[in-house]
């Protein structure tokens, strides 16, 4: 069959000057079947992409080749394109002339870029055109986790017009802020008596869940509450698990007691101060001793400082080697802070905590002052490790996501997807990341929900039929791809009465293409990276024009 091809190159912003594109384009232009062949400035933004259709449409092209950035960056914009031209959308090779050519090589970048703009001419041969179906799913949503970020996801889906249910382990909403005096209460409230007025809202406290199967669009869930267990369906999970504080026995030569305390036992002192026999003239916080990079220590010592000086009028002391103030209000507070008359202390060597005649005593060198000073205090506030919350493991294990090694859950791409787990349909937002402010956790929850509605909104998804595909007459059920399936995208379905073989789902795989790769029966197929287009690439390499 007699294919039209059209090559656009595109130097993206003229920032891929080591690039010879008139060598580039004239030796593209001797390519078999390469009908067109243009050179762009910003081919990813509107005007390149209306360019780049009225060429196909005019030139009558049938299959695309894009030499330009990342397909990780633009491919999804560059298929839509494609879609909008009359084009399937798999009629589309990318040749990464950016990152794999200009920016990683000193040598002859422009006949790299020849040959990966080659390589991409020859794959598109023999690309396949794929169609799309709708798939149903469960408009339901699963928010795990009744604190700021769980409920505050809750609320958005639910004015989006998701259904959702708030599933909490603890009595009672509010997460670890709802315990802090020191905390605004009054947001936390407000948002309580909203999630109980709001009819699309289901809470189960006192609630764990305790079994997870499935895929995005419907997630097969138990829950366990009280005595009595839940099956429910939901098309999308959202983690909003937060974190637990602990104070390292390692990190301080005293243990907690009655003068080094915990930042939960200043908040209770804070509730009722009261209680105590005798105003504590003097309090302390120690910070960057436990670990160095942490946000929230900081905030929370900033804030609590504050309270001390209000309800206790004692003097306030923050010793740190430098203060987080990056996050969104965390400089005015500190500014408050100082005017307020909290004395902030900077160390380079940890500093010597003893108790003595009662107090604890702090004895450090001040890199402002240049000399040894001492402060003795009625209560030293420990810093506190970000400690991811129990269960984490259990529940990352249960639904198969990866989490890091100090076993918060991980990002599938920090810059790209920061709020997306490996698995389709599975969210992660605020403390359960790691050490993220009311801020950041905030800008999460807005990804998720946007991430989620995208999904679910409609009912339905439109996905590529068969993309990745199992031959059941080449599968051996040897349960290799089960295995490997970072997506969870593979399951077992039965084909006779003494059979059963893997089949992908469309909705829930990704598109890696690992399974393909290993399967020992090759009974995978991975449209767009059969072994006749990948020995084209190969063969394309070296050839002369």
């Amino acid at each position: 069959m007699q294919i039209s091809i059209g090559v656009f190159l595109c130097d993206c912003g003229k920032s891929l000057s080591n690039i010879d594109f008139p060598k580039v384009s004239e030796r593209a232009e001797k390519l078999q079947d390469v009908v067109h062949v243009g050179l762009h400035s910003n081919l990813c933004l509107k005007e390149g992409i209306e360019e780049m259709l009225s060429t196909i449409r005019d030139g009558a092209i049938d299959r695309v080749v894009i030499a330009a950035c990342s397909p990780e960056l633009k491919e999804d914009a560059f298929r839509k394109a494609l879609e909008e031209a009359g084009l399937n959308p798999n009629f589309l090779s990318l040749a990464n002339i950016r990152e794999q050519c200009s920016w990683a090589h000193d040598g002859d970048v422009t006949e790299k870029a020849v040959d990966l703009t080659r390589m991409a001419v020859e794959r598109a041969r023999f690309l396949k055109p794929l169609e799309k179906k709708e798939v149903p799913v469960n408009k339901e949503v699963l928010v795990v986790g009744g604190g700021f970020a769980g409920m505050k996801v809750a609320l958005d889906l639910a004015n989006l017009g998701l259904r959702t249910t708030l599933l909490e382990r603890g009595v009672a909403l509010g997460g670890r802020l709802g315990g802090f005096e020191t905390n605004p209460a009054e947001p936390l409230n407000s948002m309580r008596k909203a999630i109980e007025e709001n009819r699309d809202i289901e809470v189960l406290t006192s609630a764990e869940l305790t079994r997870g199967e499935g895929e995005v669009g419907d997630f097969s869930l138990r829950i366990k509450k009280g005595d009595e267990e839940l099956s429910r369906s939901f098309g999308a999970i959202i983690f909003a698990t937060g974190y637990r504080p602990e104070i390292s026995p390692g990190d301080f030569e005293l243990r907690p007691g009655v003068n080094l305390i915990s930042q939960e036992k200043l908040a209770e002192i804070l509730k009722a101060p009261e209680r105590l026999e005798l105003r504590p003239e003097t309090i302390g916080f120690v910070l960057d001793v436990s670990d160095e990079n942490c946000r929230l220590p900081t905030l929370s010592a900033l804030n609590d400082a504050l309270a001390v000086k209000e309800r206790l009028g004692s003097e306030v002391y923050v010793f740190c080697k430098s203060l987080k103030v990056d996050s969104e209000g965390v400089e005015e507070v500190y500014r408050e802070a100082r005017d307020r008359g909290v004395v902030f202390v900077k160390f380079e060597e940890r500093p010597r905590i003893c108790s003595e005649d009662g107090r604890v005593k702090v004895e450090l060198n001040d890199i402002l002052l240049g000399d040894e000073i001492t402060v003795f205090c009625d209560f030293l506030v420990a810093e506190e490790r970000i400690m991811p919350s129990e269960g984490t493991e259990a529940l990352s294990s249960m639904l198969k996501m990866r989490i890091d090694s100090r076993g918060f859950c991980q990002d599938e791409n920090v810059h790209l997807y920061p709020v997306s787990s490996e698995r389709k349909g599975i969210f992660c937002v605020g403390a359960c990341r790691g050490d993220l402010d009311i801020a950041r956790a905030s800008t999460d929850v807005a990804s998720a929900v946007l991430s989620t509605y995208e999904l679910l909104a409609s009912g339905t998804a439109i996905v590529e039929a068969e993309r990745v595909k199992v031959d059941p007459e080449k599968c051996r059920t040897c349960l290799t791809c089960i295995r490997v399936c970072p997506h969870g995208a593979i399951r077992l379905v039965r084909v006779d009465t003494e059979r059963e073989v893997a089949q992908i789902s469309d909705l829930a795989c990704e598109g890696c293409g690992i399974c393909a790769a290993i399967c020992p029966a090759k009974a995978i197929d991975f449209e767009g990276y059969a072994d006749e287009q990948i020995l084209a690439e190969v063969q394309a390499i070296g050839e002369s024009l």
